[in-house]
Formats: structure tokens, C-alpha cells, sequence
């Protein structure tokens, strides 16, 4: 005796995924990039942080050239706001024009302190800011540039 049945055996036909799916598996890999990257970049720029060279005012020093003079931008703070110092000192009249996440700022050289502002904004020194800087006198560009203010090591953090 013969088990046969005139009755169709259907396969279906593989699903493709909808629309949803794919935006979970995007939204996924999106959370799993994040939790992996943040770490690694933090990681990255205290070494970067730890291997940059500091200034008396213990900030990141950086060698630029404004108007065919060689000159040492330490990019530091002053009681948590920003003051970068210009060795040597500008002429009377020289403003540095900062733009960062914490907005865009005229600094003007202050003679009192030796540096330019400080800044009116309060900044954590603690943290590492990329700086959009221009350094002008009688409104004309000295130097335009883009510069790390590397931030002070915290004193909580182990050394290595």
C-alpha cells in the first residue's frame, strides 16, 4: 500500500527582512559601535593628552607661524577659563577669535595676566577641545588654524 496524497506540499519562499528589521539591525550595530568607540577615543586622546608638550601654565604648546614670525601658542586655562598665552607677547591690539562647541569668542590680549582674555565662557580644563583660531591685528588675519587644547591631567587618574 501506497502512502501518496494528491494534496500539494507548498514551500514557501525564503523571507526577505521587512523594513523594521533592518532598522533594529542598524540601531543595533549603531549602540554596539558607540559602547565601543567612546572608550577607545577617550583612551586616545589622554595618550595624546599625556604626550603633548606643556607650557609653564601647564597648557599644550604649539609652534605656529603668524605673519612670517615663529611663535609659541600655549593654549591654557586660568581659574577654569580659557586664557592661551603668546610667547612673545603680541603688539597692542592683537585679538585671538576662538571658535569651539562652547561657541565663538574675541579674546583680547591682557597685559595683567599675560594672555589673551580670559574667556567670558567657563570651560572644564579637565577635558581636550579641537579650537578654530585666528589670531588678527587691526582686523587684519595674522594666522588662522585649528589647534587641540589638550586639558590638564586629572589628578585622580593613574599615571602610567
Amino acid at each position: 500500500m501506497h502512502t501518496y496524497s494528491d494534496e500539494p506540499v507548498l514551500i514557501k519562499a525564503p523571507r526577505r527582512l521587512a523594513a523594521k528589521h533592518w532598522i533594529a539591525i542598524a540601531l543595533t550595530l549603531g549602540i554596539a559601535g558607540g559602547a565601543v568607540y567612546i572608550p577607545i577615543d577617550k583612551s586616545r586622546m589622554e595618550e595624546r593628552s599625556h604626550q603633548a608638550a606643556r607650557g609653564p601654565h601647564s597648557g599644550a604648546l604649539h609652534s605656529i607661524n603668524a605673519d612670517g614670525k615663529p611663535l609659541t601658542l600655549e593654549l591654557a586655562w586660568r581659574q577654569n577659563k580659557f586664557a592661551p598665552v603668546l610667547q612673545p607677547a603680541p603688539a597692542p591690539g592683537t585679538t585671538l577669535v576662538l571658535s569651539s562647541r562652547a561657541g565663538t569668542e574675541t579674546l583680547l590680549w591682557n597685559e595683567k595676566i599675560g594672555a589673551f582674555g580670559p574667556g567670558s565662557q567657563v570651560i572644564d580644563p579637565y577635558s581636550h577641545y579641537k579650537l578654530d583660531l585666528t589670531l588678527r591685528l587691526e582686523g587684519r588675519k595674522l594666522w588662522h588654524g585649528s589647534l587641540w587644547a589638550y586639558g590638564y591631567h586629572d589628578p585622580s587618574a593613574h599615571s602610567h
